[in-house]
């Protein structure tokens, strides 16, 4: 049923489908200074409602250098100018991650969704900004986008997006979800976005309901 395993980015945790059979695939992205295995939960919690999907847990590439856990790109020392050039140079890897995962599963680019939590939601956001044909849609609980950036012309297919954010976050303030949502919008990708009163720096039991549903109507044969 799950199964975990090391290569050269760190550990892998992965969920096999409840039906045997993959036909859609989700990628959990955690938040900087924490691991894959702290997302699976909502991997688990999921599975029942999407039968035909694999999930992927994997720990970041690099370990926290403040801390333990694991870390998309350092926050040493990061600032508004210096955050765009670290998630730039932090892309590739996670690029390399998804694609291997994907082949992995035998799914399409479209049949991938990217599932992100705090820093692991910026790395989700930029890669769809950047490369939206290399996934189908794109959950951002407490996320922001590092800098604006233009989306390839040619690129064709704009993944829909969902950002959950909470009014109460400190961390991801409601002003840096709206920023990126409208971003999004204005570039032609179809954006849901809730701010959930009361929420601070987590995800909720709500918020992750409504992870569930997005996804289930967005994938294609969810």
């Amino acid at each position: 049923m799950s199964s975990s395993t090391s290569d050269g980015s760190g550990e892998v945790l992965r969920l096999a489908p409840a039906s045997g059979v993959a036909r859609r695939l989700v990628i959990l992205l955690h938040g900087v200074g924490s691991s894959g295995a702290d997302l699976m939960p909502l991997a688990q919690a999921w599975r029942g409602a999407l039968p035909d999907t694999a999930f992927v847990a994997p720990n970041a590439p690099q370990p926290f250098d403040m801390g333990n856990g694991h870390q998309w790109f350092s926050i040493a020392g990061v600032t508004e100018e210096n955050r765009p050039a670290r998630v730039a140079a932090a892309l590739p890897a996670l690029a390399d991650l998804i694609e291997a995962e994907r082949q992995r599963a035998g799914v399409s680019p479209a049949d991938v969704a990217l599932v992100g939590f705090s820093q692991g939601s910026i790395m989700a956001l930029h890669l769809a900004m950047t490369a939206p044909e290399r996934c189908g849609a794109v959950v951002a609980f407490a996320g922001r986008i590092a800098a604006p950036v233009p989306t390839p012309d040619g690129s064709g297919r704009r993944p829909p997006i969902l950002m959950v954010g909470g009014a109460a976050d400190s961390i991801m303030p409601p002003a840096v979800v709206q920023a990126a949502a409208t971003h999004f919008r204005s570039a032609g990708f179809a954006v849901e976005e809730h701010l959930l009163r009361g929420v601070p720096h987590t995800i909720t039991a709500a918020g992750a309901q409504l992870g569930l549903d997005f996804l289930q109507r967005v994938l294609p044969s969810a």
